[in-house]
């Protein structure tokens, strides 16, 4: 495959489901990502086999294995896909935020694949992706409990706000005040936030 080969197919490629990707298609999303910012096309290193086989591909791969957990090689086919495909979208936004944030204005600008694999921006993006990801699923968590709460609950929405994770905590309050029993609707409201791992 020659490069301009290579770009012809990014469209198409980086349109998969990302449960589908690879170190590949990873390359592909950063070439396009490269292009979108700086109007031109990214120069990949020539390599005999092809841009898929060069260095940069190179790269992705062994990202994909920096964020990768350590026992990955010796977990089950399902838990292995499972993983890859949280770690292809981790990558995905790793790219975004590179090119949308970190290195967004100024004289520094993503210039390459290798930077991916700086320490001390690997931290700085998973601090920041770790936050992001625990304040989703807390978020669908509260969503979930919603839908508990009208199907068995409903009367904790006449007596109660319910909309953020601040509200439960005020609602543990209450419980704690007037020492409410374990039958109480606020009580099993709390059990099964717990069972969400709301707190």
């Amino acid at each position: 495959m020659t490069e301009n080969e290579f770009y012809e197919k990014i469209p198409e490629w980086i349109e998969h489901d990302k449960s589908r990707w690879n170190h590949i298609t990873l390359l592909a999303y950063f070439c396009h990502k490269y292009e979108q910012k700086n109007g031109v096309r990214f120069r990949l290193v020539r390599c005999q086999k092809g841009p898929t086989m060069g260095k940069e591909a190179s790269d992705f791969a062994k990202l994909f294995k920096l964020l990768a957990p350590e026992n990955y090689d010796d977990l089950t086919k399902e838990k292995k896909q499972e993983i890859k495909s949280n770690i292809n979208k981790k990558i995905y936004n790793y790219i975004n935020w590179m090119f949308d944030y970190k290195f967004r204005s100024g004289q520094v600008s993503v210039t390459g694949t290798k930077l991916f694999h700086t320490p001390s921006i690997i931290v700085q993006f998973e601090k920041m992706y770790d936050t992001y990801i625990e304040k989703n699923e807390k978020r669908l968590g509260i969503q979930e409990l919603l839908l508990w709460v009208n199907e068995n609950l409903p009367e904790i929405l006449d007596n109660h706000q319910l909309d953020r994770i601040e509200d439960l905590e005020m609602i543990k309050k209450y419980i704690e005040i007037y020492s409410l029993s374990e039958l109480s609707s606020e009580v099993r409201l709390v059990k099964k936030a717990n069972e969400l791992m709301l707190f």
